[in-house]
């Protein structure tokens, strides 16, 4: 008869606050104890939302979530928002939390700025996990009539002015659920949260943060985001995932790191239409984690 295998202990919950970086103030949500990890952010994400997998991830780690600058209760970049910068801003938390060396887990928009922390500072990371991650426009699988009316979307808020229009209308309940239809029909976009709900308690920089990202999902190529990498990395996604090629994602994932671990899933989802449990990130996720 096999042995038991015990899940470890539930970490306890967050501790959530502030600190201060040299590009940004980042709003912080931590757990857990042993090995840094730090949890990076896919698009428009607060702690709330990513609360159960930090808490997951806290079980086997000192588990890390900050929310991107602009967005939730993260200032703004010092200068116009890039992925560069905020590989530079995750190397920045790591120093101030005392680590000198850690891991990462990035799941979708998160796989972006884990490659990108990766290209700035691998000699410094042990692992890198990547959960259906972007890993460049490539791997979309929007048509092109879609991404063409998402380019032409983001070239009339270029302007300034447009933003700000975007952000008084999203004031009003209509204008927020038209915006997330457009999000969700158009940009295929997916979410556990009331996205209509988000976007009404959207700033002004967490527009620019978002028209800022989508522009970077629609342009950054596979080849400017390529290994090879000597980091050990962990890899898993639906072979399902509406959004992303399973198949692109894996050969670059394959293609960049030398030591690949991976796990398929058949979520009919990119992201869950609902916020998991820690108990189903332990059933359906914890094989990866432990992945040594």
């Amino acid at each position: 008869m096999p042995p038991t295998v015990t899940a470890p202990p539930i970490a306890t919950m967050l501790d959530v606050r502030s600190i201060e970086l040299p590009h940004t103030t980042l709003r912080i949500g931590t757990c857990g104890e042993g090995p840094p990890l730090i949890v990076l952010p896919a698009t428009i994400s607060l702690i709330e939302d990513w609360e159960a997998l930090v808490r997951f991830a806290g079980r086997r780690y000192t588990a890390c979530f900050f929310e991107l600058p602009g967005h939730g209760g993260s200032s703004p970049l010092s200068a116009p928002y890039r992925s560069e910068l905020i590989a530079e801003s995750v190397v920045d938390l790591v120093d101030a939390l005392g680590f000198e060396r850690f891991s990462l887990l990035g799941f979708s928009f998160g796989g972006l700025l884990a490659l990108r922390t990766l290209q700035l500072a691998e000699s410094r990371i042990d692992r890198v996990a990547l959960f259906s991650p972007y890993v460049g426009k490539e791997a979309l699988r929007h048509s092109r009539a879609k991404l063409l009316a998402v380019r032409s979307a983001l070239l009339t808020l270029k302007p300034e002015i447009a933003r700000r229009g975007v952000l008084g209308a999203l004031r009003a309940r209509p204008g927020a659920a038209a915006v997330a239809w457009f999000m969700h029909e158009i940009g295929k976009f997916e979410t556990s949260s009331n996205l209509s709900a988000r976007l009404r308690g959207f700033t002004a920089s967490s527009v620019d943060v978002l028209c800022a990202q989508v522009d970077e999902v629609l342009t950054t190529s596979a080849a400017s985001l390529k290994g090879p990498y000597t980091t050990s990395c962990v890899f898993g996604m639906s072979v399902n995932d509406p959004i992303l090629d399973f198949e692109s994602t894996r050969t670059f994932v394959n293609g960049s790191f030398v030591d690949v671990a991976e796990e398929r899933w058949d979520f009919p989802y990119h992201a869950s239409p609902r916020p998991l449990t820690i108990e189903e990130y332990e059933r359906d996720h914890a094989a990866l984690l432990d992945r040594r």
